[in-house]
């Protein structure tokens, strides 16, 4: 009798700990759908194949905190939020290590890439091999959402600054699957950018 293999133990970490100056909102909390960036965000990736969820915030911590209403996540605060992205990703690596969690990959994925939903989440996990990179490829670019194998782990948690999960995908680019993500990249970096997409896909239709 053949047996079947068992699912690799992925874990989604969002980041969503900016402050979000160029946009002079707080732009986890701006309206899609009926919930918010952060919160459609968190629903996807509880909805889809991943064993954890965690949301690592900053700026406004106690504010984004109150207004986060799913369960089954764990919240990092990144104190050095103000550093970049990359302290983001260390703050979450740092903590998973700590609580002597098991992973074979952690899929980083951001708050502003709202049309990123379930179906991507869980091709990018069947896509999965251990030892390798998974990174999504749009406009001749790669990036995340993006899953790092377990052998990346230690090159996670000493990130800081403004580099991020990018740098280390081009740093280990032959040894990176990339996943195309067609019209699913769709950046909210800034309020006119955010309104026209939620004019789009983001308001209520039911």
């Amino acid at each position: 009798m053949r047996m079947s293999k068992t699912p690799p133990k992925i874990a989604i970490i969002i980041l969503a700990a900016g402050a979000s100056s160029r946009m002079e909102k707080i732009k986890q909390l701006l309206p899609w759908r009926q919930t918010t960036l952060l919160g459609n965000s968190i629903e996807q990736a509880l909805a889809s194949k991943s064993d954890e969820v965690f949301v690592v915030l900053g700026a406004n911590y106690q504010l984004i905190s109150k207004e986060i209403e799913q369960e089954n996540i764990t919240i990092i605060y990144n104190k050095n939020w103000n550093l970049g992205m990359g302290s983001s990703i260390a703050s979450a690596m740092g903590f998973i290590d700590k609580n002597n969690m098991d992973f074979d990959g952690v899929l980083i994925t951001l708050i502003d890439q709202p049309l990123i939903d379930v179906i991507y989440f869980n091709i990018l996990i069947n896509k999965f091999i251990n030892k390798i990179i998974i990174a999504s490829k749009y406009k001749n670019r790669v990036g995340v959402p993006a899953i790092f194998s377990s052998k990346y782990f230690n090159e996670l948690r000493q990130l800081n600054g403004d580099i991020g999960a990018r740098d280390l995908i081009l740093k280990h680019i032959n040894n990176v699957k990339k996943i195309d993500a067609f019209d699913k990249i769709q950046d909210t970096d800034s309020i006119s950018t955010y309104e026209l997409l939620y004019q789009q896909y983001g308001k209520t239709t039911f």
